[in-house]
């Protein structure tokens, strides 16, 4: 991205910063945290819980709910040494991270042992609203527009969200859910530079300004720019990210939210490694040609209303979101012309192939929700949508021949995707308020059609699917909270499984959870479960070949324990650990009771952090064990390295955070972090446009950071 557009970006901002302050009455502005708590209460606040399964996405929203779930808070974020979102969800039972580059721009995320290149097997919103290329044809996250400073907190979950929050939602749902607009204006300015070792930095600039302008009207500006080099060689990195949002109560019961965003990103990729190449220097790279880059503007537009009784039906609430994006990404790899030598890293590219891809989507959403029944008595919870999505895609795919600039095209397909889906659902609360059972249902209907351009051919993929959903969640007393579910979920068969696949069904699953909560006190939590996901065919990318394959029927089991704990004498000290088993096991076909490939039995995670006066220091680690690349669960290395064991591997991180000084609204502080403390080496395989051979993990990286709020 030229100098020039990041400088007028941040021109524009750094005014809107400056006047907008007087615009609101020059009212001073508080921390953040401040700002958040002088938040007016209206009247459809007080039933935000209701028009939506999640509520608030805070840590309260967790202890009543009937699934696995966990917030990640605006504290942890901040001060747990993250450099990006995929460091915090690192250490998240059930979550596993294939990080290549350190920067969180390309997510490589693997939730209950289910994975696809580019987190394609998870659902990740954005305030409720999908963030993947395209919901149902191509699911992956090659765009990931959020950055640290526009994210208040994560909500990880993990079952029981099926009904509402579709599709591609088998492993779990997770969202990033954004700061609020503070009542008084905020800015917040924040730089850090991470040093990667051998000369490399990566910086990150970041500004968050905004606040309500009148009673009624406030708006905030999120805008940060990644740029340098991550810790291996060929790593030059340039995001821009910029979003706008703006509120309009229209009065205490009607609040209208838009937002527009603009995100571009220019990398180059490291890529594998031979492993004669990773064994001389993790750090190098010998795919000099491996490169990406993207753009995407998104908008949403979103009206709540509280339309109140409707006979039986009391506090009726509409909620209607809207959301559009025009996106485009290209990978540029180098590869070699036999089939046989394709993606090798330590021989020199013969090909330059570009695949360029543009997405056009369209959504909409309208949902109700209302209440039944009177204190006392049975009460119901009712909540019933439908959304609508159309998404266009081109698909195209060249090959340049280095030696003699002979171009050819490969692909160029074209993909219209009509989406339709409807659920209902219904949270009954027996007398007594401790027994919550919610039936729900939900159905989705997609017509998938592609164009061969090249050729003329056309075809039709139909998929019409039932989803039905129950859970069941009992508060025994203060302390414990029992909850089960059990789910039917799906996948809608993705844009390159159409052509290789020829008219697949969507992937279907069977998702069961069991588990409790434990909170004796406001010093401890305890949160243990287990699940079952039984899928009925499971459809993954032959590392080797590169072609897709039906696994057939797959199953995910486990559990997982997470522990909070504060000593009684030492509030200051906060201490967590969790623990997740996997089996994950293919059920049928040549390769019936081996590992689903890349699946790790055990994770374990630690932290803890303490707090004295103005300073807090934190340290965390996870471990994962050792993985296979393949169906056949493969132990040696091939020639190539396109299958063999994956190691075990544990990674520690800390960070110290100090408030220089904070008075009269304002704060400045600063940070220190060390992430891969002990410089720990490990590897990955099968990551995308580069394949074959070991793709080393981030080693230690020291990132100093200094934030200013006013």
């Amino acid at each position: 991205m030229s100098t020039f557009r990041f400088h007028a970006l941040a021109i524009a901002v750094a005014a809107i910063a400056s006047t907008t302050p007087q615009l609101a009455f020059a009212i001073e502005s508080p921390s953040a945290d401040a700002a958040d708590a002088q938040t007016p209460i209206r009247a459809l606040d007080a039933i935000q819980v209701q028009g939506s399964l999640l509520g608030r996405s805070k840590p309260d929203d967790v202890q009543r709910y009937a699934g696995s779930r966990q917030v990640i808070d605006r504290e942890q974020l901040r001060n747990g040494g993250n450099r990006s979102l995929d460091d915090a969800l690192q250490r998240v039972p059930g979550i596993k991270i294939f990080d290549e580059t350190g920067t969180g721009a390309l997510p490589q995320l693997m939730l209950r042992g289910l994975y696809e290149s580019r987190s394609g097997r998870v659902q990740v919103l954005e305030d409720g609203i999908p963030l993947a290329l395209a919901p149902y044809g191509q699911t992956s996250l090659s765009l990931f527009p959020v950055g640290l400073n526009q994210i208040d907190r994560i909500d990880i979950v993990r079952g029981g969200a099926a009904v509402q929050y579709g599709p591609n939602n088998v492993g779990g749902v997770i969202n990033l859910v954004s700061k609020e607009i503070p009542s008084a204006w905020s800015t917040t300015l924040a730089h850090k530079v991470t040093a990667g070792g051998q000369g490399q930095f990566l910086q990150d600039s970041a500004l968050s300004s905004g606040g309500y302008l009148t009673d009624n009207f406030g708006m905030q500006v999120d805008a940060n720019r990644t740029y340098g080099e991550y810790w291996r060689a060929h790593s030059d990195t340039d995001i821009s990210n910029l979003r706008v949002r703006a509120e309009w109560w229209l009065d205490d019961t009607k609040l209208l939210k838009a937002s527009v965003q603009r995100y571009l990103v220019d990398m180059d990729l490291a890529g594998a490694l031979s492993p004669d190449d990773y064994r001389r220097d993790p750090r190098q790279s010998t795919r000099p040609l491996d490169s990406f880059n993207g753009r995407t503007t998104r908008a949403s537009l979103s009206y709540e209303q509280l339309l109140g009784d409707w006979g039986p039906m009391k506090d009726v609430r509409l909620d209607w979101t809207n959301f559009s994006a025009r996106s485009s990404r290209n990978f540029i790899v180098g590869m070699r012309q036999a089939a046989s030598e394709t993606w090798r890293s330590d021989l020199p590219p013969q090909l330059r192939q570009t695949a360029p891809r543009d997405f056009r989507v369209v959504g909409s959403e309208p949902r109700l929700s209302w209440n039944m029944g009177a204190a006392g008595g049975v009460r119901q919870q009712w909540t019933a949508g439908v959304r609508a999505v159309h998404e266009d895609i081109d698909f195209l795919v060249g090959n340049l021949r280095l030696r003699d600039g002979l171009f050819t095209s490969v692909r160029d397909w074209q993909f219209e995707d009509r989406a339709l889906a409807a659920y209902v659902s219904n949270a009954i609360t027996l007398p007594g308020e401790r027994l919550t059972i919610t039936p729900g249902l939900r159905y989705e209907r997609l017509d998938s059609r592609y164009f061969n351009r090249a050729t003329g051919v056309s075809t039709l993929n139909q998929t019409r699917d039932v989803l039905p959903g129950l859970t069941v969640g009992f508060q025994a007393n203060e302390q414990w909270f029992f909850y089960a579910d059990g789910q039917r979920s799906m996948r809608a068969p993705q844009v390159t499984q159409i052509i290789f696949g020829n008219n697949l069904d969507a992937e279907l699953a069977w998702n069961y959870e069991a588990g409790t909560r434990y909170q004796p006190n406001d010093r401890t939590r305890i949160q243990l479960g287990a699940y079952l996901i039984d899928f009925d065919q499971q459809i993954q990318l032959d590392n080797t070949t590169r072609v897709f394959r039906n696994l057939g029927k797959t199953r995910h089991q486990g559990g997982e324990l997470e522990l909070q704990w504060s000593p009684e004498n030492l509030r200051a000290l906060t201490l967590n650990a969790g623990y997740a088993y996997l089996d994950a096991s293919q059920e049928s076909g040549a390769f019936r009771g081996f590992r689903v490939p890349y699946t790790s039995r055990n994770q374990i995670t630690l932290g803890g952090n303490y707090t004295l006066g103005h300073t807090t220091v934190a340290l965390s680690s996870y471990y994962f064990s050792k993985a296979y690349s393949d169906a056949a669960n493969t132990v040696q290395e091939n020639a190539i390295a396109s299958v063999g064991q994956l190691p075990a591997y544990m990674v520690w991180n800390t960070q110290v955070s100090h408030t220089l000084f904070e008075r009269d609204g304002q704060k400045f502080s600063a940070s220190l972090a060390i992430n891969n403390l002990f410089d720990r080496q490990y590897w990955f395989r099968g990551v995308d446009t580069s394949p074959w051979g070991r793709q080393a993990a981030p080693s230690r990286t020291v990132t100093a950071g200094l934030e200013y709020t006013f």
